[in-house]
């Protein structure tokens, strides 16, 4: 199996701002509508946006349903089962094995899928907003998303030259769960999570660029500390199948807001 494209199809999108950025860094009052938007019908979830290294869990299961799996941070493959890739970027394989192992013996993992991947935020330990969670430098993580493949699905991608894959991924082509699919596989898997701070209709969640500073500042402590609770980085907003989904942080508003 190709592992530059596994790497490609599963690595973790981007995620827009709420308001478009402008000159400087600073926002501008008008809203980011590429790739969906927020509509007035929806439920709008809000979640708190957990300050680490974005890290995933991708399982894969060949046609006789033996089970392998790889981890990586955003960007790179950092372990495969069995030391067969080794890289101690950020501690990120390092602690997520046990993790791995656990989901591996779970019954998720029956059933019709030949890839599953689980994201999460690696946080705490060494990292750069460490003091946030923790005062003894202790790790943890919370899962985000997770989306899985068939196997005529997977198949039909990796005959994809990487450019295509690519292209697909960007496009928001990845078959994430929705939120009703991600709550049930993390509690039948007694995963650690990041938490639903809120539930708002679109048309309820505010679009100018002060009342979304005023309504930010209400989940301005974090809610996973670790050892310590400091400030949170900010909120993710995002609809049911998470066709729209904003990311909305203290930095960028406060950086706006400076006189």
């Amino acid at each position: 199996m190709d592992l530059r494209k596994i790497n490609s199809l599963t690595k973790y999108p981007s995620i827009l701002t709420y308001h478009k950025l402008g000159e400087r860094g600073k926002l501008t009052e008008e809203l980011n509508e590429e790739r969906g938007y927020l509509n007035d019908s929806d439920t709008i979830y809000i979640y708190e946006k957990v300050d680490g290294e974005n890290a995933r869990i991708i399982f894969l299961k060949n046609p006789s349903g033996e089970i392998d799996y790889l981890i990586g941070s955003r960007e790179e493959l950092l372990y495969a089962k069995g030391d067969r890739i080794g890289n101690p970027y950020g501690n990120i394989s390092e602690f997520l094995k046990p993790l791995a192992e656990q989901l591996t013996a779970n019954d998720f993992l029956q059933g019709d899928w030949a890839l599953t991947v689980v994201y999460q935020e690696s946080y705490g330990g060494k990292t750069k907003a460490a003091k946030n969670y923790t005062e003894n430098k202790t790790q943890a993580y919370r899962v985000f998303d997770v989306f899985s493949l068939t196997r005529s699905e997977l198949d039909s991608l990796l005959l994809l030259p990487s450019e295509k894959i690519a292209e697909w991924r960007e496009h928001g082509n990845q078959p994430f769960y929705s939120e009703l699919e991600k709550n049930k596989f993390i509690e039948a898997n007694e995963l650690a999570y990041a938490p639903l701070l809120h539930e708002v209709s679109g048309a309820e969640f505010p679009t100018s660029l002060e009342n979304t500073f005023r309504y930010l500042k209400s989940f301005e402590q974090t809610r996973v500390g670790i050892d310590a609770s400091g400030k949170s980085e900010g909120i993710i907003v995002r609809s049911a199948h998470r066709k729209q989904i904003r990311k909305i942080r203290f930095e960028d508003y406060e950086r706006t807001f400076r006189k």
